[in-house]
């Protein structure tokens, strides 16, 4: 009964643990159930999380997309613009504004990519060794600039060549670096299409120039020889270089509108060669030509043969127009241009080395080369005051401004990409594809533009062309990126911000300091203007701005000076001041022009233009300020050691001389005689540098007419005439010599032949009518120094002579001596000052021996 009731409760115990459960159950289920909500809030916090980080990776996806664009965007625009860029607000209207455009869209795109970096945490470069040549050269242009005879000019460019600079360099090394890490290989197809449309635009409007149309209503453009590009020569040549990149597009084309396009561009660029016809340019255009059609003919496989008619043609005509001087009949030829010969180059780069030999005389510095070691005979040549900025070649230029490093990483440029590109073109597998055709043609092109640097100088269309070329190659030849992942808070990662924070303030401050000598430049050519329009103090105010923004550009120095001195000449003219204000405004004047003089020559010391200048400036000062001579004399001598064969110092020194004879007074005879004689050796050793050097053997004649020998001063002053007919101070000091000889016909004919020259020039004119009166000529004499009292309203001695004349009194009634003085008028200063215009570097710089 007992088991009985104890099974029972056993049984009911077991129903009841059925029903209800374990406490250890129960305890689960709770902590389980309490777990529930939980597990629901998090789940909620993680959607918000990885929305806000969904959120945040778009923030950082837009933001890299846009730094992408702006750093593409840049390139396109630099792409496009540069070699069609020209503007009229600077004395350089092309290398100048192509270099501002150079260095600011490249440091724009830059910067961009480096935010880009920063922003995504991870870097993709291709790493490859086909970039050690370029960065070899930028480096050897790096120590040879440390080391530049002048390292502001050669490393900033303007006033010395813009295309050699360190500078322009660094802009073109970052374009490289930016277009092969940031394009794909199909985005390059792009990329050549906009230059391509650049390329055809500048030789179109090259075409109009040479024709005569001119587009633009700016004076320096209405010029036959004016281009976006450079000289004539350098439109040809880049007119050649385009051939095969403009062929092998055509070639590739997939669209009809784009095959129009290229054979247009092929038509234009056979018109500006045939137009242009100069021999450096068909010789590359052969070139062009043997190499298509060996490229074609060793890949038949995957060449079409039908296109190379196209390189036969051009082939065929450049035969044509080199060994049979073939020219189309209604077409001249355009104005011809002249270059330092190779010979001559040679001999100077081997003088230059033998005193440079690593690392030359510095980036753009040639011209000081040129002007120690040329050689004696260029005296004799009618362009011999011209200083070549250039030699034969840009490859020998570098010889001599860069030294045998420079002729190395050259070198070492030329034969890597040579190597790697005929690997390339052999060894690709797709030959026959769009992109194998364009990578031949831009090898092509390099090879091409790679010749003309050993004919031909260069400039920085042509150099622009050349790096993108360069470019173009590489992102070919380099397929593959490395990535970098940057770490948040890794020493990697803060390291790449340090460096990329440098480099930023670094580009800023560079841009900056661009900016500035942009602006220095614009309000150099305002003041040139001004100048010309006889505005002089609105002149020297723009001109003394322009020195206070770039203080170390030695150009504006020394026009700063040449203008305190002109300002000092006209201050004697001004009859509004009293005594003391004009001794005060011209001790100033003196003063500024000194010291600017000195500063241009301290900043720059193997500039010839510098000392010559500042021994004009004393020169000026002679009987002014004590020692001026003396300081004249050393300026000279040290410009004649930089010049050793220019006969222009040692003249300048004997008109020093003379200048200090003419202040002594009577009782210094000795003295007087002694400085006469110094001067005469200078005249004579001047004249044997150059024996038809006319300045000198008129100031010679000076000499004899201090001395009263006068039938010798007739002499020298004849000599003058016969090489220089058309100078008028010759033609003048001959009419005043025969005019005090009684000669009045030949004297006649001298002032008239000054007055010719120069129909404003008041003494002539004054001398000219009273030898009119002395021939009996009152009507002419009357005439002629009416034109006079125009000129000079405030002449008194004019004045009486015009009445005189009229009244049919003798000419000279009643002056002081009724004898003519010697200077009876001052002449106005000469307000008319040459400005150099750098587009002018083509021609100035090019157009010479």
């Amino acid at each position: 009964m007992n088991k009985k009731v104890e099974k029972n409760n056993q049984n009911n115990l077991n129903q009841q643990n059925q029903t209800e459960p374990k406490e250890e159950l129960k305890t689960d289920l709770i902590e389980q159930a309490e777990k529930e909500p939980k597990k629901e809030l998090e789940s909620d916090l993680e959607k918000e999380t990885k929305a806000e980080v969904k959120e945040l990776g778009r923030k950082v996806s837009s933001f890299n997309k846009t730094y992408d664009t702006i750093a593409k965007f840049g390139l396109y625009f630099l792409t496009f613009l540069l070699p069609i860029l020209f503007l009229p607000w600077t004395v350089n209207v092309l290398d100048f504004n192509k270099q501002a455009l150079l260095i600011i869209t490249v440091f724009i795109s830059f910067s961009a990519w480096m935010f880009k970096v920063l922003i995504s945490g991870r870097i993709n470069f291709k790493i490859s060794l086909i970039h050690l040549p370029v960065i070899f050269l930028f480096l050897i242009y790096l120590l040879s600039t440390i080391f530049s005879l002048w390292p502001y000019g050669s490393f900033w460019g303007w006033p010395q060549p813009v295309s050699e600079s360190l500078f322009s360099l660094l802009g073109l090394v970052l374009f490289y670096f930016l277009v092969v890490n940031i394009f794909e290989k199909k985005e390059i197809f792009n990329l050549l299409f906009v230059f391509s449309l650049s390329l055809f635009l500048a030789m179109l409007f090259g075409i109009f120039q040479l024709w005569g149309k001119f587009i633009f209503p700016i004076e320096f453009t209405k010029n036959s020889g004016f281009n976006t590009v450079g000289g004539v020569t350098s439109l040809a040549i880049f007119a050649v270089v385009s051939l095969p990149l403009f062929l092998f597009s055509l070639v590739s084309s997939e669209k009809k509108y784009q095959r129009v396009l290229f054979t247009l561009y092929l038509a234009v660029c056979t018109l500006l060669l045939i137009l242009t016809n100069i021999w450096i340019a068909w010789w590359l255009v052969i070139i062009v030509g043997i190499l298509i059609i060996v490229l074609g003919i060793q890949r038949r496989d995957s060449f079409d043969g039908r296109w190379l008619i196209l390189p036969i043609f051009f082939l065929t005509l450049a035969l044509l127009f080199t060994f049979f001087r073939f020219q189309i009949p209604g077409i001249s030829s355009p104005s011809s241009e002249f270059f330092l010969k190779y010979k001559p180059s040679l001999e100077i780069v081997w003088q230059t080395l033998k005193t440079h030999l690593l690392l030359g005389t510095g980036p753009g510095t040639f011209v000081y080369d040129f002007s120690k070691y040329k050689d004696i005979s260029f005296n004799q040549d009618p362009l011999w005051m011209i200083r070549f900025d250039w030699a034969g070649s840009k490859f020998l230029t570098t010889a001599a401004t860069v030294g045998i490093f420079g002729i190395l990483a050259f070198l070492f440029l030329i034969g890597f990409f040579i190597f790697y590109g005929f690997k390339f073109l052999i060894n690709y597998k797709q030959t026959g594809d769009r992109f194998w055709l364009i990578s031949i043609g831009a090898f092509v092109s390099f090879l091409t533009l790679t010749v003309s640097f050993f004919l031909y100088s260069s400039n920085l269309v042509l150099d622009f062309y050349y790096f993108l070329m360069l470019s173009v190659l590489t992102v070919n030849f380099v397929s593959n990126k490395k990535g970098f992942i940057l770490k948040p808070s890794s020493f990697s990662t803060l390291s790449i911000t340090l460096i990329f924070t440098l480099i930023f303030v670094f580009v800023l401050g560079i841009s900056i300091l661009e900016i500035q000598r942009y602006v220095a430049s614009v309000n150099y050519l305002q003041a040139a203007k001004l100048w010309q329009e006889g505005k002089t103090d609105e002149s020297l105010k723009r001109l003394e701005k322009a020195v206070a923004i770039d203080s170390k550009n030695d150009f504006y120095l020394r026009e700063l000076s040449s203008l305190y001195i002109q300002n000092i000449n006209e201050l004697s003219q001004k009859r509004d001041l009293s005594q003391e204000e004009l001794r005060q405004k011209v001790q100033f004047y003196i003063n500024n022009a000194v010291g600017t003089a000195k500063t241009a020559t301290d900043l720059n010391s193997f500039n010839v233009n510098n000392w010559a200048n500042r021994g004009f400036v004393y020169q000026s000062l002679i009987g002014l300020v004590n020692n001026s001579k003396d300081w004249a004399l050393t300026c000279y001598e040290r410009a004649s050691e930089l010049e050793p064969f220019n006969p222009y110092f040692l003249t300048q020194r004997g008109i020093s001389l003379l200048k200090e004879a003419v202040n002594l007074t009577q009782d210094k005879k000795q003295e007087q005689e002694k400085l006469i004689s110094e001067a005469e050796e200078n005249f004579k050793k001047a004249i044997e540098l150059k024996t038809d050097y006319a300045p000198a053997l008129f100031q010679l004649a000076m000499v004899y007419q201090l001395r009263g020998e006068e039938e010798k001063m007739i002499g020298e002053l004849e000599k003058a005439k016969t090489i220089a007919f058309s100078d008028v101070g010759i033609a003048f000091q001959l009419g005043l010599v025969y005019y005090q000889k009684n000669d009045f016909e030949k004297a006649k004919a001298e002032l008239e032949r000054a007055v010719s020259l120069n129909p404003n020039y008041a003494n002539a004119l004054y001398f000219l009518g009273l030898t009119y009166d002395k021939l009996n000529r009152r009507d002419d004499a009357i005439r002629v120094m009416e034109r006079v009292v125009a000129l000079n309203p405030d002449s008194s001695l004019a004045t009486t002579v015009l009445n005189n004349l009229k009244t049919g009194e003798p000419a000279l009634k009643g002056t002081v001596e009724e004898q003519p003085p010697e200077i009876p008028i001052k002449e106005e200063p000469e307000k008319q000052k040459e400005v150099k215009n750098n587009n002018s570097q083509e021609t100035n710089k090019k157009s010479k021996k």
